[in-house]
């Protein structure tokens, strides 16, 4: 690679992301703040990626003027489900991948992330999210529920999703904004949303090595100072 830079060579979309993805794991490692701008870079290299792997689908579709009789009696997907704009646009491979709970917590993201109204108005609850939902509010209203849920599912299973859904079904906001909740409040049997003080820790963006300056001045230095700075305020 280094070759190729000095002789001016182009490189391939794969060993871009090979490269992006090494450095970005030797920042993430450091606890480098740069690690968010190396994310971000990989994010739009995937974009692009797929913007060039859409267009040479079409190109291939139109010069193919053979079609089969199996085809021609099956009506494509899209006349029968509309896609959202990002899926039509190849942007949801970025939002899909954007996914931060710790990025929400600290206000940035995007919107359909950070906003709790945005997130519910694209997100389909499903019954296993649904039930999260219920059990969590069961809990902080004293009717039961787990204190402690383990999600197990495999990569792109839904994990920080549901986290993000729980996060933002208790940030403060109107329940009445946020699409889907009234009928989770009615299964859970309450006519208003509990209070509670959210708390997020994330292993890797919390170092010992790296203390973090509060907005009140505190400094933080260990996972027990920045839980106990989250609860305590």
């Amino acid at each position: 690679h280094r070759n190729k830079w000095a002789h001016q060579e182009s490189f391939s979309s794969d060993d871009a992301y090979r490269a992006l993805d090494s450095v970005g794991r030797l920042l993430v490692a450091v606890s480098a703040p740069q690690s968010e701008d190396l994310e971000r870079l990989k994010m739009e290299l995937l974009r692009v990626r797929f913007d060039e792997q859409t267009r040479g689908e079409r190109r291939k579709q139109a010069g193919t003027a053979i079609e089969s009789a199996a085809a021609a009696s099956l009506k494509p997907w899209r006349e029968i489900v509309t896609p959202h704009k990002d899926v039509a646009s190849g942007r949801y491979q970025q939002a899909e991948f954007a996914a931060d709970l710790w990025q929400v917590h600290l206000g940035e993201g995007t919107d359909e992330y950070r906003d709790p109204v945005e997130f519910f108005r694209r997100t389909y609850l499903t019954e296993s999210l649904k039930g999260l939902l219920v059990g969590a509010i069961h809990r902080l209203t004293g009717k039961g529920g787990d204190p402690v849920v383990q999600l197990q599912t495999n990569f792109g299973g839904g994990k920080t999703h549901s986290m993000l859904a729980l996060y933002h079904l208790f940030s403060g906001g109107a329940a009445a904004e946020l699409a889907g909740i009234d009928a989770v409040m009615q299964e859970a049997g309450v006519k208003e949303l509990p209070t509670a003080r959210r708390v997020v820790l994330v292993g890797n963006k919390i170092s010992p090595g790296n203390p973090i300056t509060k907005e009140d001045g505190t400094v933080v230095r260990t996972l027990w100072g920045e839980l106990a700075w989250q609860l305590g305020g």
